[in-house]
């Protein structure tokens, strides 16, 4: 839960604005694992409910898609969403409103967010070797030590002739 007190905002007049930082350790969002989140967040009261702006940084759990291997992802994630007023309905469009006491959740706001935030094909190191196609091994590891000589499927062994040479009698 990333939880921020936004009550003076519930019946302020529009332009009313705040400056939160934010500086946490390793925390889970739903389904997402993020080493820290750090940064600062401005809210603006706006006609229509609270407009939240600006950039976090943070290290999310992902897995490197060359070796397979977890590791932990810079990302920047960069918040422009606006927060719903008490009683106000939630919707795919405003995930998060403030709550009658004046906390709101901004947990999925920034896990939305910070999946737009991850690389597609995100790998761990820009020297990745990634694994064997044979065998599976993670090649970073260490040569792999497979026959590399793995049986063709019958239906592509006609392409062999293609690369290697036939002999004539």
């Amino acid at each position: 839960m990333i939880k921020v007190n936004l009550s003076e905002f519930i019946h302020a007049k529009p332009g009313g604005h705040e400056t939160v930082a934010f500086d946490t350790g390793n925390i889970v969002i739903h389904d997402l694992d993020l080493r820290y989140l750090k940064g600062k967040l401005h809210f603006t009261r706006v006609a229509y409910g609270i407009l939240v702006e600006g950039t976090l940084d943070a290290e999310v759990k992902t897995e490197c898609t060359r070796c397979l291997t977890p590791f932990y992802a810079p990302v920047v994630i960069e918040l422009d969403d606006t927060i719903s007023l008490p009683g106000a309905d939630l919707t795919p469009e405003r995930p998060v409103r403030v709550a009658e006491d004046g906390w709101t959740d901004l947990a999925p706001l920034v896990s939305e967010y910070a999946w737009l935030g991850l690389p597609v094909n995100p790998i761990c190191s820009p020297k990745c070797k990634g694994i064997c196609p044979n065998c599976g091994g993670n090649i970073n590891l260490g040569e792999c030590t497979c026959d590399n000589t793995a049986p063709i499927d019958p239906r592509w062994a006609v392409l062999r002739t293609l690369v290697e040479p036939t002999e004539k009698p």
